[in-house]
């Protein structure tokens, strides 16, 4: 029997063309890192806001605030100390005066350095400055007065309303400034709980996609590598078990589909070779059953014909009126017994063929009996000579 080639076993359903395993790894990795990548840039991002909005806070508008509230202050001790000294002409009242002017002067320089950048607030320092230039120049007016005649020159009503409008415009100037500061903290205060609720929202969000790769990833590994693998067990378990006509087509990633692949070709050298081992067997019992046919004719039907004829031979030549007619009978005698030597001699030659044919296909056949070679009765074709009436 011919042995079956590869191409005579086509795939009903071709293998599936995808990738292979280290990409759907790889794929995994980048998705999972991406996801992670996000939310910590996401949450670094929105940490440095926070950072930003706490140092603005923290190291330039509170400081501001404070000292737009001290130079306040400072400039409250001036109109005391010039009311005293007005109102008393002592020099000793001008101290607070003089320690205020000193003070504000630094608080202004501090607080246009903190303001650095704030073009309102700064416009409000430069109003104040404006309006304390104005009430200390009639500050020093009157001081110069009451040095020269006295505090009486200056205790007309008209002149202490002047004092009080001049200083009032100084105060309001102070008093927006105030205003400014506080909402500029203030809104500093609201962008830093919008940063700090980001912040909350970046890990937040940072730990779904974290959570949405790993279930991205389980989910891309179990259909890309766990469901394949499990597909191509269970065929393998199958055939191992005896299920030798179900093909192994497991799909899945490129290193599964050549395990599975590999499979499939023993499992098709085990068909085509069960195959050949099943026809050699019958051919054997074909053939061994022609033996033991022809053996039966040889050993039994030919000895007995020629028994047969060696009694009608002899019989022959005991009654002569009987010879004609047992000649006859010894010639188709003769003919049966030339008839099956030819039979059995093809049978011999069809078990010579098939022991020849199972040697090139390296089958085992033997215990084959070689008829040809067994000794047959010495015989020229006829049965033994008979005698003649």
């Amino acid at each position: 029997m011919a042995r079956r080639t590869r191409e005579e076993h086509p795939r009903d359903v071709p293998f599936r063309s995808v990738r292979s395993l280290r990409f759907w790894l790889i794929a995994a990795a980048v998705l999972a890192l991406l996801a992670v990548g996000n939310g910590a840039a996401a949450t670094v991002v929105t940490r440095g806001q926070v950072h930003d909005s706490t140092t603005v806070l923290n190291d330039h508008l509170r400081p501001a605030q404070t000292a737009a509230q001290r130079l306040l202050t400072a400039y409250v001790d001036e109109e005391t100390g010039q009311r005293g000294f007005v109102l008393t002409g002592k020099d000793s009242f001008l101290e607070p005066y003089r320690v205020g002017v000193r003070r504000a002067a630094k608080l202004e320089a501090q607080l246009a350095d903190l303001l650095r950048g704030r073009r309102g607030a700064l416009t409000l320092l430069a109003d104040v400055k404006a309006a304390a230039v104005a009430w200390r120049t009639n500050v020093e007016a009157e001081v110069a007065t009451v040095r020269a005649r006295g505090p009486e020159a200056v205790r007309n009503e008209a002149r202490q309303r002047k004092d009080k409008v001049v200083f009032d415009a100084l105060r309001e100037r102070l008093d927006a400034l105030q205003v400014e500061m506080e909402k500029l903290v203030g809104d500093e205060v609201a962008r830093l709980g919008a940063a700090q609720r980001n912040v909350e929202l970046a890990m937040m969000v940072a730990v779904a996609l974290a959570l949405l790769a790993l279930a991205a990833t389980v989910t891309l590994l179990h259909f890309s590598l766990t469901r394949p693998l499990g597909r191509l067990m269970g065929q393998l378990e199958a055939v191992s078990s005896g299920e030798y006509d179900r093909r192994i087509d497991a799909s899945g990633p490129e290193e599964v589909r050549l395990m599975a692949e590999a499979a499939e070709k023993m499992r098709m050298s085990v068909v085509d070779r069960s195959a050949e081992l099943v026809a050699a067997q019958h051919e054997l019992s074909v053939h061994t059953e022609r033996q033991r046919v022809a053996a039966d004719l040889h050993d039994t039907t030919i000895q007995r014909l020629f028994g047969l004829g060696l009694k009608l031979s002899a019989l022959a030549s005991q009654r002569a009126e009987l010879a004609g007619t047992l000649n006859s009978l010894i010639d188709e005698a003769d003919g049966i017994i030339r008839e099956l030597r030819q039979m059995i001699f093809e049978m011999n030659e069809d078990a010579i063929r098939a022991n020849a044919a199972a040697r090139d296909e390296g089958t085992d056949q033997t215990g084959r009996t070689d008829l040809a070679s067994q000794e047959l009765p010495a015989s020229d074709g006829t049965a033994p000579s008979r005698s003649k009436p």
